[in-house]
């Protein structure tokens, strides 16, 4: 029941995307603009059958792979072992990765037929609610091989797992809150966003380091 469940799903996300597709296929030009600069100018194009086929291949691509990894995190032996509980909120997340997929390949489309100038209003907002979905369920992971802030320090010390997974979903949650704003805002902000984004991984990997040096000298 389970993977026929996995299955209708992945088939009705891929078949989605293919079909969205599909229906503006005709009225898309020769060569579709794929790709855009730091200014949200067009500087790479694809062909039209290309546009179509391409996001529906890689949606399949990531389903597979994320399902595979999922997997043998669950049948991992051992402490890091995934549990069950925690397999349920990663499935949320290959959901919204599917939707997320959708949404681009949706808002790429749109620019094609002319309805969009550039596919930031689509998807700026579809990053930032994968962004708080996913600083949300952070800090309620267990540890384990595929999913939360695995560094070598929070991988070996449960404290320093739990510390740095809350610190990392607000954070998360915060830069998600800005994407969602960020169509409303001046393309500079987009470089603060990642400035932000690239503040929030040094400061969790810092945290990790200091909190797991703390736990060990508390404990020897």
């Amino acid at each position: 029941m389970r993977w026929t469940r996995e299955i209708g799903e992945s088939l009705f996300w891929v078949g989605l995307c293919f079909l969205i597709g599909w229906f503006a296929y005709p009225y898309l030009p020769e060569k579709v603009p794929t790709h855009f600069n730091a200014q949200w100018q067009p500087d790479g194009w694809m062909s039209r059958e290309m546009t179509v086929w391409f996001m529906p291949a890689m949606l399949a691509v990531l389903w597979g792979v994320l399902t595979l990894c999922f997997w043998l995190a669950a049948t991992e032996k051992g402490q890091l072992r995934l549990e069950t509980s925690d397999l349920k909120l990663l499935l949320g997340i290959r959901t919204l990765m599917s939707a997320f997929m959708v949404a681009v390949h949706s808002s790429i489309l749109a620019v094609g037929l002319g309805w969009l100038s550039n596919p930031r209003p689509v998807m700026f907002p579809a990053i930032g609610v994968l962004f708080i979905y996913i600083g949300n369920i952070l800090p309620k992971l267990k540890r384990n091989w595929v999913a939360g802030v695995r560094l070598p320090w929070t991988l070996v010390n449960e404290i320093a797992w739990r510390t740095v997974n809350k610190t990392a979903g607000y954070g998360f949650m915060v830069i998600g809150a800005l994407f969602l704003i960020t169509p409303f805002l001046p393309p500079w902000f987009d470089l603060a966003l990642l400035g932000l984004i690239f503040a929030l991984l040094l400061v969790v990997i810092v945290q990790a380091y200091i909190v797991y040096r703390q736990a060990n000298a508390t404990t020897s």
